[in-house]
């Protein structure tokens, strides 16, 4: 079984989600505005490299399996470009590839298709410790 730890954010946190499926799209969206996050959506990893490198984004969640950019592709650029940004991968494949992304630090968390909407929430977002 995978660990995975939290991302610690705070309210002033911007997350970028990029999938092909319009649906998750907007739940995802949707959920994470509503945990207070900026939250900017793009229907492809073309769109969501264009938005990556005009906004700052803490957190990226991007589907694996998209027409034009993929989201390995897209993982990559991003973190070239920027090592500390937190990225989450999505698949609803084999997770040979995702792994691999784990494995050489491309990504920092896997997510498998379909997947438990409070999983994704427990497993990205805690809400800081109160002194």
């Amino acid at each position: 079984m995978l660990v995975i730890p939290p991302i610690h954010i705070d309210h002033t946190q911007s997350i970028l989600i990029v999938d092909d499926d319009n649906m998750i799209l907007d739940l995802l969206s949707e959920l994470f505005k509503t945990l207070g996050l900026n939250v900017f959506k793009a229907e492809n990893g073309l769109v969501g490299w264009n938005l990556f490198e005009k906004e700052r984004i803490d957190i990226v969640i991007t589907d694996i399996c998209m027409p034009g950019l993929d989201g390995i592709e897209l993982s990559r650029r991003i973190r070239n470009q920027s090592p500390h940004t937190k990225i989450a991968v999505m698949t609803g494949g084999t997770a040979d590839i995702a792994t691999e992304l784990l494995n050489d630090g491309t990504a920092n968390y896997l997510f498998r298709k379909p997947f438990d909407i409070s999983y994704i929430c427990k497993s990205l977002i805690t809400k800081p410790q109160m002194a």
